[in-house]
């Protein structure tokens, strides 16, 4: 990596630990993942539903980016370059799963799988019953949606990124940004009104 794309970033301390850390200075390297790591984190975190993996995948996050420090050119912030990452690198993850759960289901071939369906329960009257029932239906119409939703859903609604920084993190155009996050949330919207809500 060269001094003149690193030069495109505007936080001036980042710009240092770059250079630092492409230079091959750990300490430099453990500062921007300190900077970071909340945020990657909890964008994977909520797109896997679970703590331990999405602890396994970060570390893996970080560790792509150091390896590919001399590939980071300066165009966006190292936190965008980060973020392009996670997302890829959780679809990755994701579809290696898919494959192995689709092999699964052949697996299962005339077994009873009523246990696998959704149980329909009438919301109790206490609230945090209600709030949880909720919030567990919203992850699992989250987690039907096709995985280009929602990356794009997380990163608009949880992760509060512009379309501009969306479009350069899922490396599409805005336009097509706001297309994902429009449609993801409609099927959301359409998931929990089938569920009686209101919304």
């Amino acid at each position: 990596m060269t001094d003149s794309p690193v030069h495109n970033i505007r936080d001036e301390a980042e710009r240092s630990l770059l250079r630092r850390s492409a230079g091959g200075d750990g300490h430099a390297f453990g500062e921007l993942v300190r900077r970071h790591q909340d945020a990657v984190f909890g964008l994977v975190q909520r797109m896997v539903r679970d703590e331990q993996l999405a602890e396994e995948l970060a570390q893996d996050v970080f560790m792509k980016a150091y390896r590919g420090l001399a590939k980071f050119r300066g165009e966006s912030g190292f936190g965008t370059w980060v973020y392009r990452i996670a997302v890829n690198h959780v679809r990755d993850h994701m579809g290696s799963r898919a494959a192995r759960d689709r092999k699964r289901e052949r697996s299962l071939n005339g077994e009873d799988l009523s246990a696998f369906e959704p149980v329909s329960k009438l919301p109790a009257p206490d609230e945090k019953v209600q709030e949880s029932e909720t919030t567990e239906l919203f992850g699992r119409a989250l987690d039907r949606l096709d995985h280009h939703l929602k990356e794009a859903f997380l990163l608009r609604h949880q992760e509060g990124k512009s379309y501009a920084e969306m479009a350069e993190i899922l490396d599409v155009t805005e336009g097509n940004a706001k297309v994902r996050v429009h449609r993801g949330r409609e099927k959301i919207l359409a998931a929990l009104r089938d569920a009686g809500y209101e919304v």
